[in-house]
């Protein structure tokens, strides 16, 4: 086997890319959910992503062709507004980790729907190269999701994952779709 192949073939990426798959799964499914359960499984395959993108090697690309992008912005927002609709009055929370923040006087508000619209982006191009079955194409596949969990979604999603939390934990109201009781933990 080669480097390559020893990369695309590992442990860790095939871990990463049933998660991965089962992320982008469920949101395509969003609509067949309540928001409390949607809530409770996004705070438990978050931390499950994060965990495998952490764990993906290291690599230099292979090729330098720009991979293939296959989320059209019409299903990228078509996901986004679905999401958006599910959660309602709980999709916008406080932000205090951008960088616009820094030489603002007011807070920065950010969506979860949007959150999980971008993380979902760049999940599903990478799960639809690797489908491919092209291994230079799968590895660069892998670097290039690498490098974006570093450099962006990676932030995105424990940021997100803490508004899910406050969602959930610290933000009861009269709505019973949201009201979490002993029962539910």
């Amino acid at each position: 086997m080669t480097k390559k192949e020893d990369i695309v073939f590992s442990r860790n990426t095939i871990e990463f890319v049933t998660v991965a798959a089962e992320f982008c799964a469920y949101l395509e499914r969003c609509n067949e959910h309540t928001r409390k359960d949607f809530t409770d499984t996004m705070l438990k395959l978050l931390p499950l992503l994060y965990l495998k993108a952490q764990m993906l090697p290291d690599d230099d690309r292979i090729e330098d062709d720009t991979l293939q992008d296959f989320v059209t912005e019409d299903s990228y927002e078509i996901l986004r507004i679905t999401i958006a609709e599910l959660l309602a009055e709980k999709d916008a929370y406080l932000d205090v980790f951008v960088a616009e923040m820094k030489y603002s006087d007011t807070p920065v508000t950010k969506n979860i729907s949007e959150d999980l619209a971008d993380i979902y982006q760049d999940i599903k191009n990478f799960i639809s190269l690797f489908r491919l079955g092209i291994n230079e194409t799968m590895h660069d596949a892998i670097v290039e999701c690498n490098s974006h969990f570093r450099q962006y979604w990676g932030q995105i999603l424990v940021n997100t994952l803490r508004a899910l939390h406050e969602s959930k934990y610290n933000c009861p109201d009269d709505d019973p779709e949201n009201t979490f009781t002993e029962d539910d933990i």
